[in-house]
């Protein structure tokens, strides 16, 4: 690899940008320049500092950095290092430091100074502890990865900055000690496509553009066979049956299989693997069928078996006349994926894939969609003969063409250019290779949501007579090279989770791959050897549909966590940040917008102490607003024996909040290998397949009732969160994890990850007196952090929480997501014909005109409160609300002030004063939201000052303040009531005592306490005119209790009602 020119572009540039195709080597030898080089080495006082390598993946790093480590002679987790979420190897003398691009971001989360400043840091913002740093994929656009180029680029003109200021002190004889040096940092930007116009284009983001440097890619030629048509629904059973024919008639090689998710890569991997038991089955079964063939009836044409080729060519003639308005997930055999069955909530490019069951809950059938063509209708009779005896010979290797299990169209990649073009065969297929490949195939999966240790088996070595297939999604498209893959089949497809900032709505699509993307994968095919690539796709399709170029990941999700993350930084017009693609306007308006809902911004857009303790936390602000209000609300409970308790399950409840749901039935975890759906070859189903499908279609049955049974021993009628955290819980405290999920329908994986993220979070929370910028009000002190752990491990044969205490955790997740409120609709009239169909609960979301819906396997769906909130709201064919919790109506008034409109001030009921808080309240009818849902009548505190001072001057002679006036009423000339009418201002009485009060601005008993202190007689003469004459001489006794009831503390001037209240809440 050209490794003098990079290094001198490196010494000579601060940035450089580096594109290379998948295979050119640049994710591990490029560290490796570095480090021999002398970056990481305590001998180069310049370049002491450590290489930090970013990848997207977690399995990427790991991957990484153990190869990087044995190339290089190092150990792991000492010279090399590794950091990914729940963790973390690194030696004290770490060199190298392979991480995710998230660790790297929460090192940088404190104030960027100005260029001009002299900075001092204790966060290390200017990654001092790093000399250089490398975004490996930074051509896939991850918003990490978006956001530390815009970064760095403000950090490395800082550190050259600050480099060249004490450069100048030590030249004027001033010294430096050597932990203050700052030295130069050098980032290296890697890219497997030539897309850098975003990183060179303008100077907001590097004032100079950086060189870039094009390094030829190491790989094999690699040659492209397009479909002749497009299958536009069945596409899993198309690669279903090249890859068989791959198996059957080509050469030895791996083969790696594309599809858009999990589900798809567990259906396809059992169908494979049944397929794989048939043909060794039928070896012998196939020699004597050669023997018999001369004889049989099979159309012929010059000794030609038509048969054969039709089966190679495997053309359908029925898909032309399929739907071509949208992408099928697979399902073709028996269960139709339908999309209003997932209840999960997804994320990444992996789904957590559910059971297929329709919203009734009845599994879905349908007829396989898969007819053999007969070829020489197809290619237009037997004027194409010709055509069909020269495809013939090449998959018999009777010529020097190349083979081709399809007669597809092909071109080849040329790996100087990348450029797709004719091209000369690169291999040919010998006679004596034909029927030698019908050994047993190893179907291995590959998803991020597969548990680490089957990640690594496609690394392993295959045995004699076995052929690799690995079902992948795209996770294997970037990052990792797979050993032994020669074939590759393309799909074309990907699924996409879209994002509508303007209500929130979220959408699952399956859509066409970019055409980087496309050569992403392809270039898979060309590590080891000359490869192929078979795209289930026309040349046409290639050309004229798919995009140049994927969506940078900004510009499809919500930017709320990036503009808080920004704003914490100090940067408060984020609009102006040096993004490579900056998010859209609209999502940014929609992100402050719902930081403000949050109480993380002021009105101006300012960060609030809240949204500073926010900012610490590494999850989505609406999460770390639900963990903070729990704080704050416990913070005013004093001497609460369960407090610990109910902050265990707080974080339990974020943790499951910022995890996918684990209540799937996991399609291949779920069968074993032989339980598989029907295979649709053309043949008749033998007699032991009906068996096994009866035997599938009753298991399926019980899995169901499994899942159900599941649902119901752990759910909460008032939240999926709190559901899901009881099961976390129980999972915790299980003797055998493994055999827990497995009795209880739950995904392995993710209740691991779910568990590990609540411990990191407990920690963060007990970590936060630290920060110099987090206040009291959002520290924890109702106990340790053992003592939380304890009191969450603690087992319980029943539902934990108590009632009061399901309430405090609802009101948390109702100050997380107070913006996405629902109520129900009673009645169906508005609703469209297609929704009045559906046996389900229908609500109206604040933020979305249309009808929503409550999922049937939803905890809430017996209950159906008034008003939930929701976290996520997943269009399919209907838009579904997931991880509903009931709320009441005061708690939007509460925590949704924001999206409130309030009625003026009733009279009746009247304004009161509360001796708890010290404050006076009236009540109102708010409305809520865009639609103005009517809520129940509020109190609320008065906001006027003229109106507060009004409302306590009659709530002191009404006895709600001093309790001695309350016993004296009867002595007064007047009601105190007329204090409340305007009309009344003009009486002496009235008008004398609210100027009074007015004037010395008396609103609250700690106000009149400090009057009284400084003037014991302030307010006597205007008090004693509302009292009758023949009261006047017991007046001076009234007035010395009053003196003495001001002192007093809220408890003591009304004990039992202050008791009764506690009660009450």
């Amino acid at each position: 690899m050209m490794e003098q020119e990079i290094m001198e572009a490196i010494n000579e540039n601060s940035t450089v940008i580096i594109c290379g195709e998948t295979g050119c080597g640049k994710t591990t030898q490029v560290p490796q320049f570095l480090y021999e080089a002398g970056f990481g080495s305590n001998q180069s006082t310049i370049r002491s500092g450590v290489i930090g390598v970013t990848q997207p993946r977690r399995v990427a790093v790991l991957a990484t950095a153990k190869r990087v480590a044995f190339e290089l002679g190092l150990h792991l987790g000492k010279e090399v290092g590794f950091q990914v979420r729940h963790d973390k190897k690194i030696g004290d003398r770490c060199s190298i430091k392979f991480m995710t691009d998230g660790i790297l971001l929460r090192e940088v989360q404190v104030l960027l100074p100005s260029s001009n400043t002299v900075f001092i840091s204790v966060n290390d913002v200017l990654l001092k502890r790093y000399s250089a740093i490398v975004l490996d994929e930074a051509h896939e656009r991850s918003l990490n990865t978006d956001i530390l180029i815009g970064m760095l680029s403000r950090v490395i003109r800082l550190r050259q900055d600050l480099y060249e200021k004490q450069q100048q002190m030590v030249l004027s004889g001033q010294s430096i000690s050597p932990e203050n040096m700052i030295y130069p940092l050098n980032l290296v930007l890697m890219s497997a496509t030539l897309r850098v116009e975003d990183f060179i284009s303008g100077r907001r983001l590097f004032c100079v553009p950086p060189p870039v440097i094009e390094v030829p890619t190491r790989q094999y030629p690699v040659t492209i066979h397009f479909s002749k048509r497009t299958e536009l629904v069945d596409y899993i059973g198309q690669a279903f049956k090249k890859v068989m024919s791959i198996h059957k008639r080509l050469p030895p090689g791996g083969i790696l299989v594309f599809v858009t998710g999990q589900r798809e890569v567990e259906y396809l991997c059992q169908r494979l693997r049944k397929a794989s038991k048939g043909v060794i089955t039928n070896i012998s079964k196939g020699d004597k069928s050669t023997e018999a063939a001369p004889n049989s009836q099979i159309n012929s044409v010059e000794d030609i078996n038509m048969k054969d080729i039709s089966d190679a060519f495997e053309t359908d003639e029925d898909s032309a006349h399929q739907k071509t308005d949208r992408f099928s997930s697979y399902d073709e055999d028996q269960y139709e994926y339908h999309e209003d069955d997932s209840d999960a909530s997804y994320d990444s490019e992996t789904d957590s894939e559910l059971e297929t069951f329709d919203e009734d809950g009845n599994t879905l059938d349908k007829k396989s969609m898969e007819n053999s063509g007969n070829l020489v209708d197809v290619l237009g009779g037997d004027g194409n003969l010709a055509s069909l005896k020269a495809a013939f010979e090449a998959l018999s290797g009777k010529n020097g063409l190349d083979s081709n299990p399809e007669g597809q169209e092909a071109v080849s990649i040329n790996p100087e250019n990348s450029l797709e073009q004719p091209s000369a065969p690169i291999e040919k297929v010998s006679e004596g290779n034909r029927g030698l490949n019908t050994g047993a195939l190893r179907v291995l999966p590959l998803y991020a949501m597969l548990p680490a240790a089957a990640q690594l088996c496609v690394f392993e070595e295959v045995k004699d007579g076995e052929r690799l297939v690995v079902v992948a999604t795209n996770v294997a498209e970037t990052s990792l090279t797979i050993p032994g893959i020669k074939y590759v089949v393309d799909t074309g497809r990907e699924k996409v989770k879209n994002y509508n900032p303007t209500n929130g709505m979220e959408t699952y699509e399956i859509q066409w791959i970019s055409k980087a993307s496309a050569a992403q994968r392809a270039g898979r095919a060309g590590r080891t050897g000359p490869g192929h690539c078979y795209r289930l796709y026309s040349s046409a399709v290639f050309s004229n549909i798919l995009p140049d170029f994927s969506c940078a990941e900004i510009s499809k999700i919500p930017v709320d966590g990036v503009v808080l993350l920004m704003k914490s930084m100090g940067i408060d017009k984020v609009a102006n940040f040096p993004f490579p693609t900056s998010p859209g306007p609209t999502a940014l308006v929609e992100a402050e917008r719902c930081l403000k809902a949050l109480e993380a911004l002021d009105g101006s857009g300012r960060l609030t102490s809240l949204g500073k303790a926010m900012a610490h936390y590494p999850m989505s602000p609406r999460h770390s607003r639900m963990l903070l209000t729990v704080i704050q609300i416990m913070r005013r409970v004093k001497s609460y024996a369960r407090a610990n308790l109910v902050l265990g399950y707080a974080v339990a409840a974020a943790a499951v909040l910022s995890s996918t749901n684990p209540f799937v039935i996991q399609y291949g975890e779920s069968h074993s290998q032989t339980d598989e759906p029907k295979r649709d070859d053309g043949s008749n189903p033998l007699d032991s397949e009906k068996v096994l499908n009866k035997k599938e279609k009753s298991q399926k049955r019980k899995l169901k009732e499994l899942a159900k049974m599941s649902r119901a021993k752990f759910s909460n009628p008032s939240s999926d969160t709190l559901t899901v955290a009881y099961a976390l819980q129980c999972f915790e405290l299980s003797e055998s994890q493994v055999d827990f999920c497995n009795e209880n329908a739950l995904h392995l994986k993710t209740m691991e990850e779910m568990s590990k993220l609540r411990k990191q979070l407990l920690q963060l929370v007990f970590n936060q007196n630290v920060h110099c910028d987090v206040g009291q009000d959002f520290l924890w002190t109702h106990g340790t952090m053992e003592d939380v752990e304890q009191s969450w491990r603690v087992a319980s044969s029943k539902y934990p929480l108590l009632l009061n205490e399901e309430e405090l955790l609802g009101q948390a997740i109702c100050a997380g997501w107070a913006d996405r409120v629902a109520k129900r609709i009673r009645g169906v009239s508005r609703s469209s014909e297609g929704d009045r169909k559906v046996n389900t609960v229908r609500y109206q979301a604040c933020l979305v005109t249309e009808t929503v819906f409550l999922h049937r396997a939803s905890s809430l769906s017996s209950s159906t409160p008034e008003f939930l909130v929701y976290s996520e709201l997943l269009q399919t064919k209907r838009p579904y609300m997931h991880g509903a919790t009931s709320v009441k109506s005061d708690w939007l008034v509460k925590y949704a002030k924001s999206y409130c409109t309030f009625s003026a001030p009733l009279t009746d009921p009247k304004p009161y004063y509360d001796p708890q808080t010290d404050e006076v309240y009236c009540w109102v009818v708010p409305t809520f939201g865009p639609h103005l849902w009517q809520l129940p009548m509020h109190n609320l505190q008065i906001s006027s000052n003229a109106h507060r001072v009004t409302v306590f001057a009659y709530a002191l002679l009404e006895g709600q303040v001093l309790p001695c006036l309350k016993s004296v009423k009867q002595f007064m000339s007047a009601s105190p009531d007329i204090i409340l009418k305007p009309e009344s201002y003009g009486q002496s009485r009235v008008g004398n005592l609210l100027h009074k009060f007015k004037s010395w601005r008396i609103d609250s008993c700690g106000q009149l306490r400090k009057i009284w202190e400084d003037n014991s007689r302030a307010l006597h003469s205007v008090i004693l005119d509302w009292f009758q004459e023949s009261f006047h001489k017991h007046f001076e006794k009234l007035w010395s209790e009053m003196l003495s009831e001001v002192l007093l503390e809220p408890q003591e001037r009304f004990p039992k009602r202050l008791k009764r209240d506690k009660r009450k809440k």
